[in-house]
């Protein structure tokens, strides 16, 4: 696909079919992923979380609505993908880097023509102590600083609005 279509597709979708995402397509989620730059090259200081796991996804939802009133925290998709930082992270960077990496999944997922979202919000809401991070058993100091949910959509390849523009400021 041509990058500026990948990059009019791209958009936050928060409703989800129950089509599983393939095999095929995750790793190709992954690849982009792994593609991302980090500051120094550090590649030791994260580590991504494949969770396709009905038990923990829906343990993220419950959880969520408990906390916050929001049972849909990552809005029914069968997968998601844990951007974690380890031990390794550089902290001055890592918010950074999530973004960055985070932001390649995105695209991928347009590009294969998947829906996606990056979330933050159930990460924050529900700690370090959540019950889904039990569930997934995360080696020691492996801790989660973003998500992008990912699966099918009735939204999936249509273009974004073209109405959100920033300003530019030339000098």
């Amino acid at each position: 696909m041509e990058f500026d279509t990948v990059l009019s597709l791209r958009k936050s979708v928060r409703s989800y079919t129950e089509e599983p995402v393939s095999e095929e397509d995750i790793r190709a989620l992954i690849h982009a992923a792994q593609e991302s730059s980090v500051g120094h090259h550090n590649d030791k200081g994260y580590a991504l979380v494949v969770v396709r796991d009905p038990s923990v996804l829906k343990r993220i939802s419950t959880e969520g609505g408990e906390k916050a009133g929001k049972p849909h925290m990552i809005y029914e998709a069968p997968l998601l993908i844990l951007i974690c930082r380890t031990k390794d992270v550089m902290e001055n960077l890592e918010g950074f880097d999530a973004g960055i990496i985070a932001e390649h999944i995105h695209l991928k997922a347009s590009d294969l023509g998947l829906s996606s979202v990056i979330l933050f919000g159930f990460i924050r809401l529900l700690g370090k102590d959540a019950d889904y991070l039990k569930m997934l058993k995360l080696p020691e100091g492996v801790t989660p600083l973003l998500a992008v949910a990912v699966g099918h959509s009735q939204l999936s390849g249509k273009a974004r609005k073209e109405d959100r523009h920033f300003a530019v400021i030339e000098r």
